[in-house]
This record gives C-alpha cells, sequence and structure tokens, in this order.
C-alpha cells in the first residue's frame, strides 16, 4: 500500500512538471493566464500612452566619460579662525572623451575658481545657517565648470558633500 502511494506521488510529479515545462516552452497553451481582449482605448488615451512611451526613461548607449577632480576641503573662517571644514567629492562629465585630456589639464584653474567662490560663500552661510544646501553646492560647481570648460562639460556629478566642525583634540599631559 504504501509502495503505490509513493509510485502515484512520483508520477503525479513528473506529469506535473512535464506539463509547466510544456506550458513554459509555450507548447500547451497556459490554462491559468488565458489571452485577454484587447480593450478599446479612446483617442485621448491612445495619446497619452504614446506620449507616456515617448517619455519613457532611455538608458545610456555608452558610458560616460568622468573627470575625476581632487577632494575639496574647503575651511570655513568665522572671525578669524576655522570653524569647521566642507568636504566635497564630484566628477566633472565630460562631452566626448578627447574633451576629457583637455579638462584633466586645465584642471587646476577649476580648482582655484571653485576654492576662491566657495570659501567667502560659506563664510557667510554658515553665520545662518547649519546644514549645507547641496543645490546650490552643485549650481555654483556647474557655474564654474560652464565657465572654465564651455561646452566640453555637460554636468558636474555631486557624489558627497560634507561638514565637519572643527573639533580640537586635547593632548594628555605625561
Amino acid at each position: 500500500m504504501k509502495r503505490a502511494i509513493v509510485i502515484i506521488l512520483i508520477m503525479i510529479l513528473v506529469a506535473g512538471g512535464g506539463a509547466g515545462g510544456l506550458i513554459m516552452l509555450g507548447i500547451v497553451p497556459n490554462p491559468f493566464n488565458p489571452k485577454l481582449p484587447e480593450i478599446p482605448m479612446t483617442a485621448a488615451e491612445k495619446a497619452a500612452a504614446e506620449l507616456s512611451l515617448k517619455n519613457k526613461f532611455k538608458p545610456p548607449i555608452a558610458a560616460y566619460v568622468l573627470v575625476k577632480m581632487d577632494d575639496m576641503v574647503i575651511p570655513v573662517i568665522i572671525n578669524g579662525r576655522v570653524e569647521r571644514r566642507v568636504l566635497l567629492i564630484a566628477r566633472l562629465k565630460a562631452a566626448t572623451a578627447p574633451d576629457e585630456a583637455l579638462i584633466k589639464a586645465d584642471m587646476s584653474r577649476y580648482t582655484d575658481s571653485v576654492l576662491r567662490d566657495l570659501v567667502p560663500y560659506f563664510q557667510n552661510y554658515f553665520i545662518t545657517n547649519s546644514m549645507l544646501d547641496i543645490t546650490a553646492i552643485k549650481a555654483r560647481l556647474l557655474k564654474h565648470a560652464k565657465t572654465t570648460f564651455g561646452e566640453r562639460v555637460q554636468d558636474v556629478l555631486l557624489i558627497n558633500a560634507f561638514e565637519q566642525s572643527n573639533g580640537r583634540i586635547q593632548e594628555r599631559g605625561p
């Protein structure tokens, strides 16, 4: 009796696996997912569907050409003392691969213009604010990139921006 039950269970398992395989291959139509008739749409609904297909995200066809800029540590000087530091990590997105070499060659001029702008900006910013505004920082980085490199730079990717308060480490006596 036990053998008969085991044999029947194995036959059901094999038959179910075979039927599932035939359905997955498309040889046998799936009885659990019948083809539904197409629902008629109005002209406005069809236009909306076409617009959503047009606005669908299109992934890039090639890798971005990113130019690594050195990490920037910007001191925030308030009342003649360095009260905190702002660390910026960013990449410049070059328009084409040949532009990458030109951007790398002129990176020091870009870094200089960013530092000349952000040191006084943060000096005034942190008097009234306590948190970084990354949209304003990115806009300033992009403005300097467009001024320095023109159309060679498409965008600035701000990877990380954070501020560090000036915590002093006290030395211990002997």
